[in-house]
């Protein structure tokens, strides 16, 4: 990807500072989506701005933040001055200490199914996006995330959380709901090891009484690459009191050449409010990608998902700048 610079070096002769630099970098995308009724036409473009700096004492720190994350208007706060949009942080030899709206630590170890489509998955609701008690997006009406990774020689260590209070003050907006469930803290932990062609990771997360146990692997061999994950829920309730008991998911891709071909699997299990029954969703996702070169990229995708009750489709190019 090709990143225009603001400054190339810019540096700060005061104490305290070595070097900075500011670089401006953006994606763009534009095709069809075919929403199991209408065929639409769909386009973005987004910039994203990141901060880098290094202290004289050899302390590493930045941010980063994308143009349509600082929006003062609008109604879900998402804003890199509010620390709901975007991330800063700060690495050194102890480790990495992120804040803003990052991944909680189970994320940051495991991750999501592989994403399908010239869209990404958002064609289909990003249904290979795993549900995480903790972080990336979950929980901003408590503020920033913080999250802190270290890594000695194979092994990762995460942990993140949140403040548990949704108090408003000056520059963090919260509900306020005195008492209601974003009062409480949520926090989670994970361990990641990873060998030459594999990892593994196990992961805890607690959100009030919502508790959250996981467990993933992944390995390469040649041009192949498989995924698997299993997320166990204890008392995590969605919008409407379904109760959330297990996500399961597989997902694999082939590269060949400038082809790369990606697919995913994903079943979620719930009981159901004021019911004895349970009832499994599940969703299913293939998709392609054509390198052009240049950062453009060729992609099309198909999923079927319980969840949308349907088959939608995308297709379309989506470039880096």
């Amino acid at each position: 990807m090709k990143k225009v610079l603001f400054a190339t070096s810019a540096l700060v002769m005061s104490a305290g500072f070595a070097s900075a630099e500011v670089a401006v970098s953006g994606d763009g995308r534009m095709g069809m989506i075919y929403d199991g009724n209408d065929v639409q036409f769909s386009s973005r473009a987004r910039v994203k701005f990141t901060l880098t700096g290094e202290s004289d004492a050899g302390l590493s720190f930045g941010g980063a933040f994308r143009v349509d994350q600082e929006n003062y208007s609008s109604n879900d706060y998402r804003s890199a001055a509010r620390g709901t949009g975007g991330s800063v942080w700060v690495s050194g030899t102890y480790g990495k200490l992120s804040m803003g709206d990052v991944v909680g630590a189970a994320e940051a170890a495991i991750g999501d199914l592989y994403e399908v489509g010239y869209t990404d998955g958002s064609f289909a609701g990003d249904v290979e996006e795993i549900s995480f008690l903790v972080g990336d997006g979950n929980n901003l009406d408590q503020g920033p995330t913080a999250l802190y990774e270290y890594t000695v020689n194979n092994i990762s260590l995460y942990a993140s959380m949140t403040d548990g209070s949704d108090t408003d003050w000056f520059t963090t907006v919260g509900a306020d709901t005195d008492g209601g469930l974003s009062d409480e803290l949520a926090y989670s932990l994970a361990a990641k090891y990873e060998g030459s062609n594999f990892w593994a990771a196990l992961s805890y997360s607690k959100h009030d009484e919502a508790k959250e146990i996981g467990l993933a692997a992944e390995a390469t061999f040649n041009n192949f690459a498989i995924k698997g994950v299993y997320m166990d829920y204890e008392d995590a309730f969605d919008g409407d009191l379904n109760e959330l008991e297990y996500t399961a998911g597989l997902a694999g891709s082939y590269q060949m050449d400038a082809i790369l071909v990606k697919g995913f699997w994903r079943q979620d299990k719930y009981d159901l409010f004021g019911t004895a029954g349970s009832e499994k969703y599940d969703s299913f996702g293939i998709g392609a990608d054509y390198d052009l070169g240049g950062g453009a990229v060729l992609a099309g995708g198909i999923v079927d998902t319980d969840y949308l009750d349907d088959t939608v489709v995308d297709m379309g190019v989506k470039f880096k700048f």
